[in-house]
């Protein structure tokens, strides 16, 4: 039970997630309509209504999904796979950019293990960027990179765009996944694993700063609690911002501010966003009473249609996070063009 009593305490931030995890599933309905139908069809009044209703009733789901049942589930997800050993394939290859080598399993005493399987927005999950800066300050723990993708060329040309040169294991089959029968919610395909590959901790420390949190004190030992910051309170215009259209070949940036209406320093932590295509940067300095930080977020998406991305800064507040959006649509040079 030690997973579960560290972990029980960040069940509530999972929770308050999940709407995160889901929040594009309707955008992608509504792209699924327009593959559908033409562009003359969905000028129909009609046919808006209806996609109106259906969005509205598909939102009303995601809504209650999010409810105590669904953290009931989570609890009950974490006590399962506490102490879980991880099964490791036999055979399989590890890929570097350019580069193929044999597998070979590290065996320190922490080891994390990134699971990404193909469903949905393949590029969006990796958060490679995020990754390499996260691997940077665990420095000698390793990271296993497991992607089970279409197609290995797919990969390879995702890490050479990055200028990712860690070592990834191509899972074609899908062969990790068979052996472990992982959970079907994404935000339960990373894991921190002992020497043993026993499970330590379960959740992804990229998305969720409090999961990130829970794995550098089980590598470290630290059961030490950490002084708090002062709080403070922030003020800002706007929540929404909509990059218009854009083709895959072009990148746009969004601008959030946020100014210190307290009296102690803003003190930002992390930024994260809900797609690895979704880069932010931002002043690591303490915000003094009176002052503005801007949070600016590049976007380079290279899947046509709709999109609608979420951005939380994490701060001193008493109700942080703060979430921004980000909208827009991807669409194909020609299609810009005729416009």
């Amino acid at each position: 039970m030690a997973l579960f009593m560290k972990q029980k305490k960040y069940i509530n931030t999972n929770y308050l997630n999940c709407n995160i995890t889901y929040l594009n599933t309707w955008h992608n309905y509504y792209n699924f309509i327009k593959f559908l139908y033409p562009s003359h069809i969905l000028k129909s009044g009609w046919i808006v209504m209806m996609i109106r209703i259906i969005v509205c009733f598909l939102s009303l789901f995601l809504l209650f999904a999010c409810q105590p049942k669904d953290k009931n589930r989570v609890t009950e997800l974490i006590k399962t796979w506490d102490g879980k050993e991880i099964l490791f394939p036999k055979k399989m290859n590890m890929v570097q950019v350019g580069d193929s080598i044999p597998q070979t399993l590290s065996w320190e005493n922490y080891k994390i293990l990134i699971y990404v399987d193909t469903n949905g927005c393949f590029t969006c999950k990796l958060h490679l960027m995020e990754w390499e800066d996260f691997m940077n300050e665990l420095d000698s723990v390793p990271a296993l990179f497991y992607f089970a993708p279409k197609s290995t060329e797919e990969v390879k040309d995702i890490l050479k765009e990055n200028l990712f040169y860690y070592p990834v294991y191509i899972d074609e089959k899908d062969s990790l996944n068979i052996l472990n029968h992982f959970p079907k919610d994404e935000r339960f395909h990373t894991f921190l694993l002992d020497r043993n590959n026993r499970v330590k901790a379960i959740g992804n420390p990229i998305t969720n700063p409090q999961i990130k949190e829970l794995y550098l004190k089980v590598i470290t030992g630290d059961t030490l609690p950490k002084k708090q910051a002062a709080q403070t309170t922030v003020g800002y215009e706007i929540t929404v911002c909509d990059l218009g259209e854009f083709t895959p070949k072009e990148s746009r940036e969004a601008v959030f501010s946020l100014k210190n209406t307290g009296t102690q320093p803003l003190l930002v932590a992390d930024v994260v966003t809900s797609c690895g295509c979704a880069t932010p940067r931002y002043d690591k300095k303490p915000v003094n009473p009176g002052e503005t930080i801007n949070i600016i977020v590049e976007m380079k998406i290279k899947e046509e249609g709709y999109f609608e991305k979420t951005i939380s800064v994490y701060c001193n507040i008493p109700d942080s996070p703060v979430r921004f959006r980000i909208k827009g649509s991807v669409v194909h040079e020609k299609e810009r063009t005729l416009r």
